[in-house]
């Protein structure tokens, strides 16, 4: 008798070990009754028995994630400034048992920036989803993404690669509402062992296989000069240099329909005509079209003045 109380003890030991940890998750960050700006990344804290995580925002499922480290990238210059969302988590283990974290409570404060970008939040290899699409294919998918080790500040940049007859684009559509005055800042660097021409500013689509740039900027592959595009086209008299990081700003007046280039904070362009507010709201950056290559952009940033 005293034989059978020891195995029994000893199975049920056994099956509470094997039983594994209690389902939960929690979400690490942002902190409740915080507030959030830009692109923020919402990290995770979970059991290891936990497959996959589910991220609701305002109870709409925004991101699936199957694979630790359990994340999700989210761009809150879409949401109206000063509004509340409730983010909460829904994780599940390899049964298919599902647990739901405490939720968090989280105001936006974007202030007057419109959208800012530096790549940072985003895994290594991935594409910048948060906000950016592709526009023009370029060299394909795979070989557009976040890189890491070559970046203007941080430690990633986005890595754009287009080809002679497709250059790469993308974009970001921006809520711009009636503003009178914005100004954008974009760092870009092109390699000199895969150099091409590079392009930024408002993106215009013309019909299904052409589009344009217009209050923009051009890094010519051609004559190596940097050309701003407004209405019309004006050479800066500035030649730029492979491997190099520049910093670019530009400030568009829509009422005065006239626009400003400064590169590395010396002004370039003075009062060049500039299109209406009313033609496009999708800020993008590409390649140069007729070269094949790759261009580096980091730290965009736009705001309104």
């Amino acid at each position: 008798m005293k034989e059978n109380i020891i195995v029994l003890l000893f199975f049920v030991l056994v099956l509470l070990k094997c039983g594994g940890e209690q389902l939960w998750v929690s979400v690490m960050s942002p902190v409740d009754n915080s507030s959030v700006s830009g692109i923020v990344s919402i990290d995770v804290e979970a059991g290891d028995d936990v497959t996959g995580v589910a991220f609701y925002i305002d109870d709409s499922c925004k991101f699936m994630s199957h694979a630790a480290p359990f994340f999700y990238v989210w761009n809150t210059f879409c949401l109206s400034d000063s509004s509340s969302h409730v983010i909460y988590l829904v994780a599940e283990d390899r049964k298919g048992n599902e647990v739901c974290s405490d939720t968090v409570l989280v105001m936006v404060d974007n202030e007057d920036t419109v959208f800012a970008d530096g790549f940072e939040p985003y895994l290594p290899g991935s594409y910048p989803h948060a906000g950016w699409f592709e526009i023009w294919l370029g060299a394909g998918s795979d070989h557009t993404y976040v890189e890491q080790g070559n970046a203007n500040s941080g430690l990633q940049s986005f890595r754009l690669r287009g080809t002679a007859n497709w250059v790469r684009t993308d974009g970001v559509e921006l809520m711009l509402g009636n503003i009178h005055q914005l100004t954008y800042e974009v760092a870009l660097m092109i390699p000199s062992e895969d150099a091409t021409g590079a392009l930024f500013g408002f993106f215009v689509l013309l019909n299904p296989t052409l589009g344009t740039i217009y209050n923009g900027v051009w890094f010519s592959y051609q004559d190596n000069l940097v050309y701003a595009r407004g209405a019309v086209e004006d050479s800066t008299g500035f030649v730029w240099v492979c491997d190099t990081w520049y910093r670019v700003t530009v400030s568009v007046n829509y009422v005065q329909q006239k626009m400003n280039v400064w590169l590395d904070n010396e002004q370039v362009v003075f009062d060049l005509p500039a299109t209406p507010l009313d033609l496009t709201d999708t800020f993008a950056l590409a390649t140069e079209y007729g070269s094949a290559g790759i261009v580096y952009y980091d730290d965009i940033k736009v705001f309104e003045d």
